[in-house]
C-alpha cells in the first residue's frame, strides 16, 4: 500500500513539473517545448490516473516499468528546456 501511494505522489509530482515546464514555456515563446511539454504533461496524467487505479484496486505490486518512464519522460522534458534556453 506504501508502494501504491509513492507511486501516485510521484506521479503528481511529475505532472507539477511538466505543467510548469509548460506555462515557462509558453511565457518565453518555446514553441517546440510548449509542444513537448503539453503532450508530455498529458502522458504524466494518463500514468497519475494509472497509479491512483493501482492504488484503489490494492494491487500487490507497483509497476515499475511506468514509474520509470514516468521519471524518464520528466528528466527528458527538464533538459529539453533547459537545453533549448541555454541555446535559445
Amino acid at each position: 500500500m506504501k508502494r501504491h501511494a509513492v507511486s501516485v505522489i510521484m506521479s503528481c509530482v511529475a505532472v507539477l513539473v511538466s505543467g510548469t515546464v509548460f506555462v515557462v514555456a509558453l511565457f518565453e515563446q518555446f514553441a517546440l517545448v510548449e509542444v513537448a511539454a503539453s503532450i508530455i504533461t498529458a502522458l504524466q496524467v494518463f500514468f497519475l490516473s494509472s497509479a491512483i487505479g493501482d492504488l484503489l484496486e490494492k494491487k500487490k505490486e507497483t509497476n515499475r516499468t511506468r514509474n520509470s518512464a514516468v521519471v524518464l519522460a520528466t528528466i527528458f522534458l527538464v533538459a529539453f528546456y533547459s537545453f533549448r534556453k541555454y541555446f535559445h
